[in-house]
């Protein structure tokens, strides 16, 4: 792939916000002028699971100013003033196993549909997982045009959400699971030569591939993440390097006494009926134990994705599939919605739908075990997949989260402080506080009395700017507008 010299430049300007480190301008001036004071309103503290009841929060530019008590001084003359109505200001949310385009897709799928619809819904970060095309003929919204996304996102020239973080294509080799230590690093250097900031690792990829990327990777410091590998455990992929493994059904792969015949034997991430009924009726809690342990030394994060397991669960339930949400999903990508969930009902149709089912549960009750073990959790929602709706999944997922047992408080973390933290950028993002990005959402219910209430937005603060209920729905109108364009080639 030939990258120009401005997409060269702008692919640094990216690996270093992915680091966390400031790029010229970022930061708010020395002494900063008041332009915007939110008045009324309780700020969530989703680090410690606490409200700071009616404050004022003042604004300068991009920039959280300071958070004074009501009974401050009020705000200066001239300054914009907007009552927050009593409501909880929380910041903004991250999508942390998103992707905010498809292979061959026309570039307005993504600024006109997908952007609007996680803005929409309060998400303002998302780390995208698949941001590079594994093919030159998949289409224009490749790595360079996701850089250039992101930079102008990042200057105000576009609206978001912000792409917090890159990924590679799936690196899924095609050759049969082999490759030499030579291939492996190489790869990874030209990846870094593209301006590929993190590589997603996929199904294929041979356990000593996953080695030799992830120690080329860390030589130069590029991120790994994805899919555990096929032929490997969560545990020995964490050794290797993953700073997070994705979906839930890993530990289910792991911690039953056929974990070693299925990883053998398996020739993708989707297991067969019977493989999915024994990993849940031989379920061997000692042997996640072990899994949780050897995450929580390695640091290795997890997005349990818990959403599109939830789909597999009701494939078959008419109230689901009538998900008024479908009204926003373009009606060739229905129709493969509905073809997926055909699929699961007559895959599991000898066990009257259970095994899904079960496979879904377990993996909640994995996920609150995992979370109480001590491993770190982020909220991902791996939309647009089946039934995963852009946006909206991260209020889905949060409430999964509350499902496998963990408080609203720490659904809350996990999709706000934990992804800044897991990125390196928690000086900037993931919580209300004094000189952080102005990246918030104003809800009109208590979140951590009841994690539904993030979908009750009265407004979202995106860069300092104000978007209030009207202009969010007019968001959410041109998104549904866009989903009845054509996707055929040249619209």
């Amino acid at each position: 792939m030939q990258v120009s010299q401005e997409s060269r430049r702008i692919a640094i300007c990216a690996l270093l916000a992915t680091l966390g480190m400031p790029l010229g301008g970022f930061r708010a001036s020395a002494q900063p002028a008041t332009d915007h004071a939110i008045t009324n309103v309780n700020v969530v503290d989703v680090r410690t699971g606490t409200v700071l009841e009616g404050r004022t929060v003042l604004l300068s530019g991009d920039r959280i100013l300071s958070i004074e008590a009501a009974n401050a001084a009020a705000p200066p003359a001239g300054v914009r003033v907007t009552d927050g109505a009593g409501g909880w200001l929380i910041p903004g949310l991250w999508d942390m196993h998103g992707h905010l385009r498809g292979n061959g897709t026309p570039d307005w799928l993504s600024t006109d549909w997908l952007m609007p619809l996680n803005l929409a819904h309060g998400v303002t970060g998302v780390r995208d997982m698949n941001s590079d095309c594994d093919s030159p003929n998949q289409g224009p919204v490749c790595l360079a045009r996701m850089l250039e996304w992101q930079a102008e996102i990042e200057s105000g020239a576009r609206t978001g959400p912000r792409i917090v973080a890159l990924s590679s294509f799936l690196i899924s080799p095609p050759w049969d699971y082999a490759l030499s230590e030579e291939e492996a690093r190489g790869f990874v250097r030209a990846m870094q030569g593209m301006g590929v900031p993190n590589l997603k690792v996929y199904d294929r990829l041979s356990p000593d591939g996953l080695r030799w990327m992830a120690d080329e990777a860390a030589t130069l410091g590029l991120g790994v993440w994805g899919h555990v590998p096929l032929r490997m455990t969560a545990s020995e992929a964490s050794t290797a390097g993953m700073r997070s493994i994705e979906h839930a059904r890993d530990f289910l792969f792991d911690c039953f006494p056929g974990s070693a015949e299925f990883r053998e034997s398996a020739t993708s991430s989707t297991a067969s009926v019977p493989f999915m009924r024994r990993m849940v009726d031989e379920h061997d809690e000692g042997a996640c134990a072990g899994v949780f342990e050897t995450l929580v030394q390695n640091e290795t994060w997890y997005v349990p994705t818990h959403v599109t397991r939830r789909r597999d669960a009701f494939a078959g339930d008419a109230e689901f599939r009538a998900d008024p949400r479908t009204d926003y999903v373009f009606p060739v990508i229905q129709e493969d919605f509905l073809g997926h969930m055909n699929r699961i009902v007559a895959t599991d149709s000898a066990a009257n739908g259970r095994t899904f089912l079960d496979f879904y549960a377990k993996g909640l009750e994995l996920t609150g075990a995992a979370h109480q073990a001590g491993v770190r959790i982020m909220v991902g929602s791996d939309a647009p997949d089946p039934y995963v709706f852009p946006g909206s999944a991260i209020h889905d997922e949060m409430a999964e989260l509350v499902s496998a047992g963990l408080t609203p408080a720490d659904a809350l973390r996990a999709a706000t402080w934990n992804g800044a933290e897991f990125l390196g950028l928690a000086d900037d993002y993931g919580s209300v506080e004094a000189g952080k990005r102005a990246d918030l959402v104003l809800l009109e219910g208590n979140p951590l009395d009841d994690i539904g209430n993030v979908r009750r937005i009265q407004a979202v603060v995106f860069g300092g700017r104000w978007i209030d209920r009207t202009e969010l729905d007019s968001m959410l109108a041109g998104a549904l507008e866009a989903s009845r364009r054509s996707l055929a080639p040249g619209n």
